[in-house]
């Protein structure tokens, strides 16, 4: 990678440089600097919209935690999780758009945490068609202070907005 981006963490970095083949891309370091071009601006876009809601970032979240969450991977892709219910949790997976090698986004209800989730590590699943997620990179949380249906709709606010900036973006970078 270029000094064009000294910013982005070493492991980012070489990430990037991996995902950009089963992305369907190619490998030039052109394609490699606007995936890093973009993976920045969609960091900045989680934390600037993330502490515009009022969500607090954490480095572990517990399986069992009731609140909802939101996860930003290595490769840019966005994972929602619903606060802990009876039924499970409501998991929305969201795909930076450019992967040919994962679904564009998968939503399923009743979903379950595998473990503990923690920045640096995957998120696995025991419970619906997502099992694994690219290493986390940022979580954040709901507030203690909200009712499980207002965490919904603030995860599901979260999740609109940065997607559809995320789709923008996208747009822009090929």
């Amino acid at each position: 990678m270029t000094e064009l981006h000294p910013a982005i963490p070493e492991n980012i970095q070489k990430h990037l440089q991996f995902v950009a083949k089963s992305f369907g891309l190619s490998e030039d370091q052109e394609t490699v600097d606007a995936l890093a071009t973009s993976w920045t601006e969609k960091l900045d876009v989680f934390e600037t919209k993330m502490i515009d809601m009022g969500m607090d970032e954490v480095g572990t979240f517990e399986k069992d935690d009731e609140r909802g969450a939101l996860a930003l991977t290595y490769s840019g892709s966005l994972v929602s999780i619903g606060p802990l219910t009876e039924d499970g949790r409501k998991i929305e997976y969201t795909s930076i758009g450019l992967r040919k090698d994962v679904p564009e986004s998968v939503k399923e209800e009743g979903c379950a945490l595998r473990h503990d989730m923690e920045v640096e590590k995957s998120i696995e699943f025991d419970k619906g068609p997502l099992k694994r997620t690219s290493p986390i990179y940022k979580i954040v949380v709901c507030p203690l202070s909200l009712s499980a249906e207002e965490q919904e709709n603030l995860v599901s606010e979260a999740t609109t907005l940065i997607v559809d900036t995320f789709v923008e973006m996208n747009q822009d970078l090929f």
